[in-house]
C-alpha cells in the first residue's frame, strides 16, 4: 500500500481537537476564564472531523472488503459510546455553564469534566485514532479483528 499523506487530515483534525479539549478541560479545572474558548472550539473541530469523515468528504485510507460500518466490532462500539459520550458531555457542559454563568465555583463540575469527561471522549478517539494510523501504517483496520 502506497503512503498518501493526504490520508492524514483526520489524524490531524482529531489531534488538533483532542489539544483544544485538553487545554479547555484544564483552564476550566483550574479555574482560567479561557476555557470557553478551548472547548468550544474542540466541540466544533470534532463536529466537523465526525461528518467529514462519516460522509467521506476528507480522504481515509481504503481497503479493499471494508467498505462497511463495522457494527459488529465491540471495539468500533466501545469509541462510539465513548466518543460521543463525551462530545455530548461537553456540549452539555457549555450550555449549563452558559445558562448558570461561567464566573461561579463549580467545583464538583469541574472535577467531574477533568477526571471523568475528558477521559471519556480521550479513550473514545484514541481508540478511533489507533485504528486509522493502523489502517495507514499496516493495512487493516483492528474494528475487523477486535
Amino acid at each position: 500500500m502506497q503512503f498518501q499523506p493526504d490520508r492524514l487530515i483526520n489524524i490531524l483534525l482529531a489531534i488538533i481537537a483532542l489539544f483544544l479539549y485538553y487545554r479547555g478541560s484544564l483552564s476550566f479545572y483550574r479555574k482560567n476564564s479561557d476555557f470557553l474558548i478551548y472547548i468550544s472550539l474542540a466541540i466544533f473541530l470534532d463536529a466537523i472531523t465526525a461528518v467529514l469523515g462519516s460522509f467521506g468528504i476528507t480522504p481515509t485510507t481504503i481497503i479493499p472488503g471494508s467498505d462497511f460500518v463495522p457494527w459488529n466490532s465491540v471495539l468500533f462500539i466501545i469509541h462510539v459510546i465513548l466518543a460521543t459520550s463525551g462530545f455530548f458531555g461537553f456540549i452539555t457542559l457549555i450550555i449549563y455553564i452558559l445558562m448558570k454563568g461561567k464566573n461561579r465555583e463549580y467545583p464538583r463540575l469541574r472535577k467531574f469534566q477533568y477526571k471523568i469527561l475528558l477521559p471519556t471522549w480521550l479513550m473514545g478517539e484514541s481508540i478511533a485514532l489507533i485504528n486509522s494510523i493502523v489502517k495507514i501504517i499496516f493495512g487493516f483496520r483492528l474494528y475487523d479483528y477486535v
